[in-house]
């Protein structure tokens, strides 16, 4: 076998066992390259062992291969001449690339600017003042893109990891301002996008509107000043929540960033009850979001690199416990629904802020199936795991599909446990309290490889 054959041969593809059938190709939460298995791990350092050897071409190889999410397709490699070619695939963008035997070349074109515009050249001016490895820049089509490149001899597993990132996720976020902020620029480049169902785009559309009133509400009914915590609770968990559960892109993702920092970017001069307020008047514009314009924003898209960066196991830990603490003087209180939201809270936090490690994501995915079976019964999960009339939990399905996810992530981390007679099924408070505090205990420890 070549030296191509052996670097990029596949692993075995292996079943997902929150799936369902009916509903597999649905997509939930950012993209986390916090993913990777032990072989793709192996790959990273065969990489960083072959570039110190002098042989590029297979260092690169390894590299892609180490990039290569196999449910995501989302990085094709093939040799050509003396070099290869390459393509990766970042939300609404696909970074093109290519080497000759001695130079990378990678480019994402961003938009066309048929008539000239001081004001869109301010703007890249602006973004390649803050890019590192990558730069933008115009052809005689006027397509804007940006580029990143490097001699092949200088293009070391880490240069390139970053430079590569810098340019598809900048890409990714650019794209979408240029066009919004400025509607003389003709978008391209965004045909391999896959537009949802009309079914599943009316589900989440529903939701999105439902879930976004009804917290409106839940706020409304409380006291500005005496709940202020319990309403940022509310709405930060709302939108970290659509974050996940609807998985949009593009202006309604930025929208969604905005409400978070409305929160978090002022902490010190605003107060929280005007933080709050901030935050509800941002929501009520959502409400007025067309399902055309919401449709333009939540569609399939395939990622390499994660936007948000990686965890601290001790500051996860933190937030759970704190949240579920807070969580229970709610239940003292007679507030329930409040304790619910920042038992959810907890964990949706971690989710939204870090590039979670994916057992943890999976074992977050299999909490808000059952904190959101309705949802999930509508989009196609033919056996919900709650019913919330009766409080009935599927007990036996539960802990199936936690034993199932478990097993497939312990070749990385072999010291996995959950202690199922530690699981509370009273209520859909005591079930997440139960589970998000063994999860944040996990024993993430890597299997030692040779």
């Amino acid at each position: 076998m070549s030296w191509l054959g052996r670097l990029l041969g596949r692993e075995p593809a292996d079943d997902d066992a929150l799936q369902d059938p009916a509903a597999a190709t649905i997509r939930f939460g950012r993209y986390s390259d916090n993913n990777k298995s032990i072989y793709q791990m192996e790959c990273w350092y065969q990489a960083e062992a072959l570039f110190k050897e002098k042989r590029y071409n297979e260092s690169v190889a390894a590299f892609f291969n180490y990039l290569t999410d196999k449910q995501e397709d989302n990085v094709h490699f093939e040799p050509e001449g003396n070099g290869f070619r390459f393509e990766l695939m970042q939300g609404s963008k696909r970074v093109h690339g290519a080497c000759d035997g001695s130079h990378i070349t990678a480019r994402v074109p961003l938009v066309r600017m048929s008539n000239p515009s001081a004001a869109v050249m301010r703007r890249m001016l602006e973004l390649n003042y803050g890019l590192l490895y990558s730069r933008t820049a115009m052809d005689d089509d006027k397509v804007i893109s940006m580029i990143f490149d490097s001699p092949l001899e200088s293009a070391n597993p880490n240069k390139l990891y970053y430079g590569l990132k810098e340019l598809a996720t900048k890409a990714d976020r650019q794209d979408d301002m240029l066009v919004a902020d400025f509607r003389s620029l003709e978008e391209i480049g965004t045909q391999h996008i896959e537009r949802l169902p009309p079914r599943e785009l009316e589900i989440k559309y529903r939701y999105f509107r439902y879930w976004i009133s009804d917290t409106l509400d839940q706020a409304a009914a409380l006291n500005a000043d005496t709940f202020s915590g319990g309403i940022a609770y509310l709405l930060l968990n709302l939108l970290y929540r659509i974050d996940y559960l609807i998985a949009p892109e593009a202006r309604l993702l930025s929208e969604l960033e905005k409400i978070n920092a409305l929160y978090w970017t002022p902490k010190e001069e605003t107060p929280i009850v005007e933080r709050n307020h901030m935050m509800q008047e941002a929501f009520r514009k959502l409400l007025d979001l067309s399902p055309e314009d919401f449709a333009a924003s939540v569609y399939r898209a395939r990622a390499t690199f994660a936007i948000a960066g990686l965890p601290k196991a001790e500051k996860v830990k933190e937030v759970v416990e704190n949240s579920n603490r807070d969580a229970y003087l709610y239940i003292e209180n007679q507030h329930p629904e409040l304790a619910l939201t920042l038992n959810e809270y907890g964990m949706s936090y971690n989710q939204y802020t870090f590039s979670m490690p994916q057992v943890v994501t999976d074992c977050y995915h299999l909490y808000m199936m059952v904190r959101h079976a309705g949802y999930f019964a509508e989009l196609g999960w033919t056996k919900p795991l709650y019913h919330s009339t009766g409080n009935q939990f599927d007990k036996v399905a539960i802990q199936r599909k936690i034993t199932q996810l478990l097993a497939r992530h312990r070749e990385k981390f072999p010291n996995l446990r959950i202690d199922m007679a530690r699981l509370r099924f009273d209520d859909l408070y005591w079930f997440g309290v139960s589970f998000s505090e063994q999860i944040v205990n996990f024993n993430l420890d890597l299997r030692r490889t040779s």
